[in-house]
């Protein structure tokens, strides 16, 4: 016998009442709103309302960016389950049912504004400079990497993003390039730069030094280890630690670098003229001694030449911190599968990435209130443990049910107490148990393809 239908588990007693009270419970219980009460607490919806004159559509952009966000916190999630999501909060809210097919939902995504999904990014961002991590050495720290995207394989896509090299056409997918800079403190996401896959990073990393700040300390792999632009950071009075690049053979602890005669990798000659003749720096070495680790001599050069107040065992103990970016990274792309992007258009990809910073940083937010307010490291909480608590809590954000503040500090508890275990010098393998399945690589495109058992 089928009873009726219970919308949280454990709180049936609150839906025993009349049916007016039923329907006002589960109109507050609904998981959309209570996404979008949590992420109000963040930025203000007020940026997502619709322009004058504009119709009053069932997908206004407050609900198709919340809509959006609950699917980039679910991996995997098709836009048929985020219309049945709104379909189900506009039934119990007494609101236009949109359809059921997703192509209105689709056209409001496609509505959706850059830059007003840029302005949600900066709000949130703000509410993170009021909260700041712990400093190093006194000196707050970013650090900056690369990784690569994937997505559809589409003629708009292939036009803006070629295949990786080797690729046979129909046989591959479009790929970027994607270089982040992240708060080494909070694990916030700041800024990211997107080119083609056969960019380099460097000219990428030059467009996010607008959002460093002097005093700031940037921290990088020696990919990013160039005159120019370590030079172009001491101009605007931001320090460097990076692994030294291979090609350069230095011995003397300090030295200065000379200017190359021409900058490369897209400098202009106006802008290279404006650098320095020299570069001081200081190199710093140090040994690896640790079961299971590949390198055993790490050199670091920095413009950090106070060798007081930075030790050399200070900037190896920062350098072992770069490896946070690629948890980073994972967590990004992994989590919340930001690795194989689901657009069909570059226009839809690039909101796409932004949704997906947008709910990288909002569960960073979280991470980093649980932190402080249960007094626990924050590199001990797990990324993927707060996203499956924030998506099974975001329906008690309701006063029907709990008090918001009382639901919010009780989300803290739980994100708080899902700790990783500490296994410092933990050595993984890169390898697979499971194997794959034993098909045949696609090596023409699927129309041209043999028939079976050819």
């Amino acid at each position: 016998m089928i009873g009726k239908t219970l919308y949280l588990p454990g709180f049936s007693h609150l839906l025993n009442g009349s049916r007016p009270q039923a329907q006002r419970l589960a109109k507050e219980t609904s998981a959309l709103g209570g996404l979008a009460a949590l992420v109000s607490r963040f930025i203000p919806p007020e940026i997502f309302e619709p322009e004058e004159g504009q119709r009053r559509r069932v997908y206004t952009p407050w609900v198709t960016f919340i809509a959006f966000l609950g699917q980039v916190l679910s991996r995997g999630s098709a836009c048929r389950e985020t219309v049945r999501r709104v379909q189900a909060w506009a039934s119990v809210s007494r609101k236009p049912v949109p359809d059921e097919n997703t192509s209105a939902y689709c056209q409001a995504r496609s509505r959706l504004d850059i830059d007003t999904l840029r302005a949600g990014h900066e709000e949130l961002g703000g509410w993170f400079e009021k909260h700041k991590g712990e400093l190093w050495c006194g000196r707050s720290v970013k650090v900056v990497d690369g990784t690569g995207l994937s997505m559809p394989d589409t003629p708009e896509n292939r036009q803006k993003w070629p295949y990786a090299p080797n690729q046979k056409p129909g046989c591959g997918f479009p790929t970027a390039q994607l270089v982040g800079l992240f708060c080494l403190a909070t694990g916030r996401l700041v800024r990211f730069a997107l080119d083609t896959l056969r960019s380099h990073e460097i000219p990428l990393a030059r467009q996010l030094i607008g959002w460093m700040e002097p005093g700031e300390v940037v921290l990088a792999d020696r990919g990013f280890c160039g005159w120019g632009f370590m030079a172009l950071l001491q101009r605007k009075g931001v320090d460097v630690v990076m692994r030294l690049h291979s090609a350069r053979l230095e011995k003397e602890v300090r030295t200065e670098w000379k200017k190359p005669a021409r900058g490369t990798n897209g400098w202009t000659q106006s802008l290279w003229d404006e650098l320095p003749e020299k570069l001081a720096v200081r190199l710093v070495r140090f040994r690896i001694a640790i079961a299971g680790f590949r390198t055993q001599e790490i050199v670091l050069v920095t413009t950090l030449l106070d060798e007081v107040a930075y030790p050399d065992e200070a900037l190896a103990a920062l350098y072992r911190r770069r490896w946070a970016v690629e948890l980073f990274f994972r967590d990004i792309k992994m989590t919340l599968g930001m690795d194989v992007l689901r657009c069909c258009s570059p226009e839809l990809v690039e909101k796409e990435i932004w949704m997906q910073v947008f709910g990288y940083n909002l569960v960073r937010a979280l991470m980093l209130e649980a932190s402080w307010t249960y007094s626990v490291p924050l590199d001990r909480l797990s990324f993927k443990g707060t996203v499956d608590t924030l998506r099974q809590w975001t329906p008690l954000f309701a006063p029907a049910i709990f008090a918001f503040k009382r639901a919010r500090k009780e989300l803290l508890r739980i994100i708080a107490a899902d700790q990783v275990p500490d296994r410092p010098n933990r050595y993984e393998p890169r390898v697979k148990k499971r194997r794959p399945k034993n098909y045949r690589l696609l090596t023409r495109p699927r129309h041209q393809k043999d028939a079976p058992g050819s």
